[in-house]
Formats: C-alpha cells, structure tokens, sequence
C-alpha cells in the first residue's frame, strides 16, 4: 500500500556470503508506473523505495504486481526473485455521470398516483461510499415538488399530485446526483402535460331579453352568449345547438383563440320561426 510518492519495500533480500560474493544490486521489472531507489545505510545495510513515476487509477488498474531481482557479484553473479503486490486504494476522484442531460418525458393529466414517470441513473466508479450516488430536487419550483416525487436511493421519479394541463402545460426539474464524498453532477427533466378531455363547455350569457312581443320582426336579438371550453385542440371546439322545435335560430361568430388557448364562439339568438345550428 503506497502513498502519493514513494514506499518503503519490507524486507530486504538476504545474502549469507560476503565481500564481493554478497548482495550488490537490486532491479525491478519492467512497468509503467514505478521505479525504484536503492540506499544504503551506514552499517552498509542496502534498503529500498518504490517511486511513484505516474498516476494510479484504481478504476483502471486495482492491482499491480511487481518482480524485484536481487543480484550478488559472483562470478557467475546469483540472484533471487520476489514478487511485489500493490493494492491501489480508492481516492474520490470521479465525479457522478448521468446517462442523459436532459430526459424528456410526455405525461397525459390525468396520470394516476404513483404512475412512473422516468428513472434517472447516474454511476460513478469510485468505490465504496465514493461511488454511493444520491439524488435529490434543486432550481425546481415547489409547485413541481408536490406533483412529482424523487427517490434519492433509485433515482425514480413518481407522480405524487394531480396534473392539469389547463393549469401549467409543462414541468421542468433538475436533479442533482451527489457521492459520498460530495462531488455531484445535474441534470434536467422535462415533462410535457398532454391534454385529456376532462372539461365540459362553459355558456356565458352577456345579455338576455326575459321577453318580446309577439309582433317582433325576424332577426330581432334576443340574447347574446359565448361558449368556451378550457381544454385544447379538437377537445376544445364545441358545437351550438337549440334543443327543441321553438322559433329562434343561432347565429354565431368567428371563433377567437385567446391568450390561454380557450376556444370562444360568440353568437346570438334570433326570432326567426327557423333553427339553424352553428359551430361555435
């Protein structure tokens, strides 16, 4: 196990002969990472250093294991092999990483509760609790936080609040993936509210004639109305019509889309003896 820089190597090769015929020199195997300085003592005792020549990375390489030679100078010179196990310890040196920056979901509004809404993953390689990933909501507005719910363990967001599309057409998140050590990365969720059927024409009546004379003219006005219906599309085109056989017709205006996307038709009802339905 080695710091940053170097480490002691314990123990040292042992030769019983002595003089020229005893231990005189130490090399250590080719490798990428180490090399090795060799002292000596003031007893003459040799001892010996790893040094650090490039970085580690436990992710990349767990373990590296060495062959360190100890030569006499016999003629013929001996040696003797050892092998060097080194175990590269874990450093938080990676931060969390999310499969996706943005994640873009499509949600109909009347979503049950509890209903799935996406799964957002983040890995990190470090070990331990280095590489323990938790999310959590942050820049998200509270509005989001009661319809939507994060697990910080499995990174699954569920629906928690009843959606309206009428209400907010869209919702925007960001989750924030946080180590054990507390590097963190973002990312963004969008979730699109789709329009369901879910509202019933409303009729405004901007004036009403409570009665008229039996002797007035045709197309005299008798009310005038709008009709709005807040969902969107096709959901929110409504027709007019007049129930029954009475002698009034329907004559209606363009329709306006406001600001909020409603569909109006104003109209208004004319003595006529005649029903004429309209789209409004």
């Amino acid at each position: 196990f080695c710091g940053s820089g170097s480490c002691r190597v314990y123990p040292t090769a042992q030769d019983k002969d002595v003089g020229i015929n005893g231990l005189q020199n130490y090399s250590l195997g080719p490798n990428p990472h180490f090399s090795l300085a060799i002292g000596t003592a003031k007893d003459g005792v040799k001892h010996l250093e790893l040094v650090l020549q490039s970085q580690l990375d436990r992710e990349e390489q767990g373990e590296l294991n060495l062959l360190l030679t100890a030569t006499d100078g016999g003629s013929p010179p001996r040696s003797g092999t050892a092998q060097v196990r080194i175990v590269v310890l874990d450093a938080n040196d990676n931060i969390p990483v999310f499969d996706r920056e943005v994640y873009e979901v499509r949600l109909a509004e009347n979503s049950p509760l509890e209903q799935l809404v996406v799964r957002v993953t983040a890995s990190d390689p470090d070990e331990g609790s280095n590489g323990e990933v938790r999310y959590a909501f942050t820049q998200t507005s509270e509005r989001s936080r009661q319809l939507f719910q994060l697990n910080r363990t499995t990174g699954e967001i569920r629906v928690v609040g009843n959606l309206d599309f009428e209400e907010a057409k869209s919702h925007k998140m960001v989750v924030k993936a946080t180590d054990g050590a507390g590097l963190y990365a973002h990312c963004k969720v969008q979730v699109e509210v789709l329009d369901v059927n879910d509202n019933a024409p409303e009729i405004a009546l901007t004036s009403l004639t409570a009665s008229i004379p039996e002797d007035a003219p045709p197309r005299t006005v008798v009310a005038l109305f709008s009709v709005r219906d807040r969902d969107s599309g096709d959901n929110g085109r409504t027709e007019c019509s007049i129930d029954g056989d009475l002698p009034f017709n329907q004559v209606s205006q363009s329709p306006i889309q406001t600001d909020l996307g409603y569909f109006q038709g104003c109209g208004t009802y004319h003595h006529s003896g005649q029903l004429r339905p309209c789209l409004c």
